[in-house]
Order: C-alpha cells, then sequence, then structure tokens
C-alpha cells in the first residue's frame, strides 16, 4: 500500500471524504478548528460575566454594628434604646426594616426608640435589621427594678376636735407608699401607739401636739395636728333637748321678771355648756297688732338678754320671727301660751 506523503496530509484529511465526493454543505476542516477554538475561549468568559451580573443584581444583608440599652430601669420608666448599622455604607439605599424585641411581649420599630417596663425582672432585647439581602440581628440585657415609693402623709385627722377630757379620740390618717408601712403615734402626752388609727382619751383639758410618724424601705414622712381638750361637760349638755319659754303681756315685747327668771335658768345652762348654741323664735297670739314684727321683737328682747345680761356671745344665739301662731301648743301659759319667745338648744 503506498503511504501518502507525510507533508500533503491536511488535519482532518484521515477522516474527510475525497473533495470530488464531499456535499456542497460540508463545512472546511479550517472553520470546524476556528468554530472549536472560539467556543472553548468564549464559554468562561460568559459565565465570570454572567456571575458578576447576578452578583449585581443581589442586595447586600446589613450587620447590626452596637446596639445601646439601659443597663437597669425602674418601672414606670421611660428607657431609650439605639441600634447601629456597621455596614450602611455597603447597604447603601436598599430599604431597611428594624425591629425590637423587648422581652415582655412588646415591640417597636426604627433605630431609636423607647420602652416602659411594668414589671421587674431582667429582660433580653433583641434588635433586627433586614432587606431583601437577609437579617441580622443582636441582644442585650436590662435589669428592671422596683420604682421607690417612700411613705408619705397626705391627711391626719382627730375626731372629735375639740374634745372633752376623759372623751375618746379617735386619729386617723391618709398614707401612700409602697407596702409595709410602719406608724408611729405620739400624743402629745407622753403616750404612744403604733397603730396605723389609734384611739385616745386625754384625762386633762388642753392643748395636745399630736404627731405621726411613717416609714416604709423607701422613705419616712412626719406630720403633726393641734388637739384642744376641754374640760369635761355636765351630763345635761349632752342630754338637754328644750329650754324654758318666756311669755309677754299683750301686744308687748318687755320681759317681765317672771320672764326673765326663767330665762335665768336657761342661761346657767348655755354659760355650763360651750357645745350648745340657742335659737329664738318668737311669736304672737291671734288678735295682736302687728303680729309679724312683734314676734320679731320678742325673740329679739330674749336675745339681748342673754347677751347682755348673761354674757352668752351672740355668735351663739340666732333669732326668728314666726309672726302669729296657730294651732295647738303644748307650753304651759294659759291663755298668754300664744305671747311667746320659745328657746330651743342647739348643739
Amino acid at each position: 500500500m503506498e503511504v501518502p506523503d507525510e507533508g500533503a496530509r491536511t488535519p482532518f484529511s484521515v477522516f474527510a471524504p475525497s473533495d470530488a465526493a464531499q456535499p456542497s454543505y460540508a463545512m472546511k476542516p479550517s472553520t470546524l478548528v476556528n468554530a472549536r477554538y472560539y467556543s472553548s475561549f468564549w464559554l468562561p468568559v460568559f459565565l465570570v460575566l454572567g456571575g458578576l451580573l447576578l452578583a449585581g443584581c443581589t442586595a447586600t444583608a446589613p450587620t447590626v454594628g452596637t446596639i445601646n440599652t439601659p443597663d437597669e430601669l425602674e418601672t414606670g420608666e421611660s428607657g431609650t434604646f439605639e441600634a447601629t448599622i456597621e455596614n450602611q455604607d455597603e447597604v447603601g439605599q436598599e430599604e431597611l426594616s428594624y425591629s425590637w424585641e423587648f422581652g415582655d411581649e412588646s415591640g417597636g420599630s426604627g433605630l431609636l426608640t423607647n420602652h416602659v417596663y411594668n414589671s421587674t425582672g431582667k429582660y433580653t432585647v433583641t434588635f433586627t435589621a433586614s432587606n431583601s439581602g437577609g437579617a441580622d440581628s443582636a441582644s442585650a440585657t436590662v435589669q428592671v427594678v422596683r420604682s421607690p415609693k417612700p411613705a408619705s402623709i397626705s391627711s391626719l385627722n382627730a375626731t372629735p376636735n375639740p374634745a372633752e377630757a376623759g372623751e375618746r379620740v379617735r386619729f386617723s390618717s391618709n398614707v401612700q407608699g409602697a407596702t409595709p408601712i410602719g406608724y408611729s403615734w405620739s400624743f402629745g402626752d407622753d403616750t404612744r401607739s403604733s397603730g396605723s388609727s389609734p384611739s385616745h382619751t386625754y384625762n386633762e383639758p388642753g392643748t395636745y401636739d399630736v404627731e405621726l410618724a411613717v416609714s416604709n424601705r423607701d422613705g419616712t414622712d412626719s406630720r403633726s395636728i393641734s388637739l384642744e381638750v376641754e374640760s369635761a361637760l355636765p351630763e345635761i349638755c349632752t342630754t338637754v333637748s328644750e329650754f324654758n319659754s318666756a311669755f309677754f303681756g299683750r301686744n308687748s315685747s318687755t320681759l317681765t321678771d317672771e320672764a326673765k327668771q326663767s330665762l335665768n335658768e336657761n342661761a346657767d345652762i348655755l354659760n355650763k355648756c360651750p357645745n350648745l348654741t340657742v335659737r329664738v323664735e318668737g311669736f304672737a297670739a291671734p288678735g295682736e297688732r302687728n303680729s309679724q314684727s312683734l314676734s320679731n321683737d320678742r325673740a329679739q328682747a330674749v336675745a339681748d338678754y342673754y347677751a347682755d345680761d348673761n354674757g352668752i356671745d351672740s355668735n351663739r344665739i340666732n333669732t326668728s320671727g314666726e309672726g302669729a301662731a296657730s294651732g295647738v301648743t303644748s307650753k304651759k301659759g294659759g291663755t298668754r301660751q300664744f305671747r311667746r319667745a320659745d328657746s330651743i338648744p342647739q348643739r
């Protein structure tokens, strides 16, 4: 067999048919070489460029830098919570969302926010920043302690005030603050009590300075009041319900000696009983002239006698003219029973 000349062979002559037998559409060997060359060169280039393009279309995820939170808060106190984004320049204009979880089933938003805790405890605070590229979080702890509420007295009372010697006096107060609260009373007569609403009896008349001091774990407070203790009153001062009436002559408002004697007994009781005041009501009998003005004059005559002749403070006396009397009266004065002035004790 004849071996062809090496120099006359083409790279693909061993595969290719003779020129006379090739179809008109067959690719020439040189063309195939070029196509394979270009294909092996551009494929990696396209892959690299495509990867770069895809990378350029993906957003950069945020990275949380720091979160600043209070180390300790009191219940009811507002705390400020702030976070920063470490790669803010890389994230650029990509829309970010921020959320806070304060550990007490409540949340917030934004890089800067405020929060109030209502219960004591240790809370984990978590901040999260996110966008389409991803999310990042950071956490811190906050210790919430009880808000101090020192004991404070808003009012102090004594009932009755003034009181009588031997009469029981009840003391009360309005106190705020964290419990438990301790009470310390000083009654001004070398006696003390630790109750919240004590009672005390003074045996001697006088003026007493009563002081209350309160305290709790957060603070103390004190307040005092002045209590007047008067001499014990005669029994009649608390039992008398009716005074003597004064009777007048017809169409007259002048006090007779008999009327003055009746009024003296009334005045004695008023002088002994500073707890009493008196209301004087004047009446006119049917048929007496100018009944209204006559009843006024009779009431005023009795009031003047109490004040001018018996030293009763006029502030303790009230007068009223009732005009002509009508109906039936229980006063024992015979036919003159309507021509009278009644003295009515009042406490």
